[in-house]
């Protein structure tokens, strides 16, 4: 008996792969390429986190256009857009460095005889030190160097004898502005405040900065600092009398300098931070807490908290 007849087998269809693996190594090896000649700014990897989105647009763009389109295909139209993207990012940095403004602010004292005085920046440099004692009536001079759009402003108001200086930007970038890139981090701000005027507090914020703050010839009470993705030295009062000093960081490394003659306290909160303090002239007394021998006693002291997280801290 002749067995019934059965058609071959069709074969299957091979299963295409999915296209959003291939489409991110082809995006990290154009972004290094792109970055190692020029066409993007250093700062790229940075605020590289901002394009996150563009996961769901390759993960929507696959399942709409799957077994339509070769994946090769939509990886050479990704790495278009990549390379005209970068190029737009180069122009418009070119085009934010070539308009940045150079500013210079006073700011009065007026009837106040001490001050609060906040500082915000997003990215860029940082320097905060001292005025010439030579300036009489002036509570502190701030000079900018950078977008015009972001160039911090003074608001200064006094009250029963307090004066309250805020050091802020509009936050409202200029039209050439790209998400992913810190077209900011090309700007300077330097602030310099009355060493003989009182500052109750000293608040500090910063982004993606590299900070330079001398205060050892101001007469500070209050510092509280948070700092983003940045390096910070800070050189601390020397003729204050007690200051308090907070710090709360992100990935950032931060160098702390203690003059001589000042004595302290550091108590430490972190994660993965990493602590190196100088224990001959700040003996560890406790778990997480260095102290000078002759801190009750002292004069001109400076008690440090620290809440960091991957950060680096070096005291001495």
């Amino acid at each position: 008996m002749t067995a019934p007849y059965a058609p071959p087998p069709v074969p299957e269809r091979r299963r295409r792969g999915g296209v959003i693996g291939p489409l991110v190594l082809i995006f990290i090896g154009a972004v290094f390429l792109l970055e190692n000649t020029g066409y993007l700014p250093p700062n790229f990897w940075v605020n590289l986190w901002r394009l996150w989105p563009v996961l769901l647009v390759l993960a929507g763009i696959e399942l709409m256009l799957a077994h339509r389109i070769p994946w090769i295909v939509l990886a050479g139209l990704a790495t278009l857009v990549l390379i005209v993207g970068a190029v737009a990012v180069n122009s418009s940095r070119t085009g934010a460095l070539s308009s940045a403004a150079a500013t210079t602010l006073d700011t009065s004292l007026g009837d106040a005889t001490q001050a609060a005085v906040t500082v915000r920046f997003g990215a860029g440099e940082l320097n905060l030190d001292a005025l010439p004692r030579s300036a009489p009536g002036r509570l502190a001079t701030m000079s900018y160097n950078g977008p015009p759009d972001l160039a911090p402003r003074p608001h200064y108001t006094a009250t029963g004898g307090l004066g309250h200086l805020d050091y802020q930007t509009s936050g409202r970038p200029g039209p050439g502005f790209i998400p992913f890139v810190d077209h900011n981090s090309d700007a300077r701000m330097d602030v310099s405040l009355a060493a003989d005027v009182p500052i109750t507090s000293l608040i500090v914020q910063t982004g993606a900065t590299q900070a330079h703050l001398d205060l050892s010839s101001l007469r500070i009470s209050t510092i509280d600092m948070s700092v983003g993705a940045a390096t910070a030295w800070v050189r601390l009062p020397e003729n204050a009398g007690p200051t308090t000093m907070h710090i709360s960081g992100g990935a950032s490394t931060i160098t702390l300098e203690v003059p001589r003659g000042v004595a302290a306290s550091i108590r430490h909160q972190g994660g993965l931070s990493t602590l190196n303090v100088d224990q001959n002239r700040f003996p560890l007394v406790s778990d997480g807490l260095y102290r000078s021998t002759d801190y009750d006693t002292a004069t001109n002291k400076v008690d440090i908290s620290l809440e960091t997280g991957v950060t680096t801290i070096q005291v001495s």
